[in-house]
């Protein structure tokens, strides 16, 4: 009985929205023991090996003047900023709230369409933005009672501005991805934000006996599940399913970001959290699913 094509795709999407809603209590395991930048440097070196074995054995080649500036630019906003305001935001709130908020980006990259470049949007992406904002609010307004906490509070916008600046690094990269394919622009980005990150770790120097199994596991599935491997089988996904499917896909991220919460981590969530969690979901696919948008790995966080 021949197999349907586009099962092998679905399930490529499915394991790409696992492996990045579980990076969330992946980085909170990790912060028991390595500092925020390390623990961003340490999965990005496994990455930069492996999408880079890949960049040079298809014979691509590096960017060049002003090309190479943006790339470069790229790497600081969208993985050395990301990766420091997120890891540094998991310290003070779960990593289910971190992965809900994260979910809004292609959300942040509507509002600043509008505000800055002029865009236009139907009115069903507005209701969309709408209901994300409000969602959010239920998620972090509806906690215990240390949710508004000022802790709390802090971690919340720094993983706000985890994605804000992964908004600046869509942007950044709208012109080259119409002159460079995907691998590329991610393995030299990527390999510009280890660099930058590697000059906040390496010199300070790093105490060998911290890396345990348990520490090794986490790094190793960051590093080669959720930023080499995860990367691979979203474009394979893309090709096969079509922009619409796959974004609809992506709102599992932060389901799962919740699951792998509750599973590793053993939080909960609040009644209102819930309902601000379907609501941002709700929001998010009203903002992504439209005809004939096509969706591009830089449009969401934790596709690096």
């Amino acid at each position: 009985m021949p197999v349907n094509p586009r099962l092998p795709a679905v399930g490529a999407i499915f394991l790409t929205s696992l492996f990045w809603g579980i990076s969330f209590s992946s980085t909170k395991i990790l912060l028991e023991t390595l500092v925020p930048a390390q623990i961003a440097f340490f999965r990005l070196v496994p990455a930069v090996l492996v999408l880079g074995a890949v960049f040079w054995a298809s014979r691509q080649k590096f960017a060049r003047g002003a090309d190479l500036l943006r790339m470069g630019a790229g790497g600081l906003t969208g993985i050395f900023l990301y990766f420091l305001f997120e890891n540094n935001g998991l310290r003070f709130t779960t990593a289910g709230t971190a992965a809900l908020i994260v979910s809004i980006i292609p959300v942040l990259n509507v509002v600043a369409g509008a505000l800055f470049f002029r865009e236009r949007n139907p009115l069903r992406r507005w209701i969309g933005v709408i209901l994300s904002f409000a969602g959010v609010y239920l998620i972090i307004s509806s906690g215990d009672g240390n949710a508004l906490s000022f802790s709390n509070l802090k971690g919340n916008l720094l993983i706000f501005l985890a994605g804000c600046s992964w908004i600046f690094y869509t942007r950044i990269n709208e012109p080259l991805s119409q002159r460079y394919s995907s691998l590329a622009m991610n393995f030299q980005q990527t390999l510009a934000g280890a660099v930058l990150m590697g000059l906040l770790v390496l010199p300070r120097g790093v105490n060998l006996s911290v890396f345990t199994p348990k520490v090794l596991l986490n790094l190793s599935f960051l590093g080669l599940f959720c930023s080499a491997a995860a990367f691979f089988l979203y474009l394979y996904a893309l090709k096969n399913l079509g922009s619409t499917t796959v974004t609809t896909f992506l709102n599992l991220v932060p389901v799962f970001g919740v699951l792998g919460g509750a599973v590793f981590l053993k939080e909960t969530l609040a009644t209102g959290q819930i309902f601000g969690a379907l609501t941002v979901i709700l929001g998010v696919t009203l903002v992504t699913v439209s005809a004939g948008k096509k969706a591009t790995p830089s449009e969401y966080g934790g596709a690096v």
